[in-house]
């Protein structure tokens, strides 16, 4: 805030600036304003450097006037992490279901690389959800 009280106009940019000469060109077009009076709020629109100093163009204008530009929105915060269905429990699972599928055919050759292969998925599971 200045000295005043009051808190200081806004800064615009060349968006603002080209909005504010096309909606003038509206007037114009509309005959609201003469030629002579366009190009002199054009040029005041291009050296305008405040968001009053636009304002002040249109004071005498019906709409259309130059829009604000729109807020800023913050993005969302993230989602928590949702949980991962499965991970260690369903490795043990299949662990388990493989070391009962090599009991019951006797075939413990098999069990041996099958549960090296869900060892090392489990394992890569815990490095990536951790």
């Amino acid at each position: 805030m200045d000295d005043s009280g009051r808190t200081p106009d806004i800064r615009i940019g060349d968006a603002e600036r080209e909005r504010a000469v096309s909606a003038l060109s509206e007037h114009l077009t509309a005959g609201r304003l003469e030629i002579a009076e366009y190009d002199e709020r054009c040029a005041r629109a291009m050296a305008a450097r405040y968001r009053g100093e636009l304002a002040a163009l249109f004071a005498d204008l019906p709409e259309p006037r130059p829009m604000a530009p729109p807020a800023l929105v913050s993005p969302p915060p993230p989602a928590p992490p949702t949980p991962r269905r499965g991970g260690r429990s369903s490795a043990i699972v299949a662990l388990a279901a493989v070391a009962g599928l090599a009991l019951v055919l006797r075939q413990w050759a098999l069990f041996a690389p099958l549960a090296v292969v869900v060892i090392i998925l489990v394992i890569r599971a815990g490095r990536r959800s951790g």
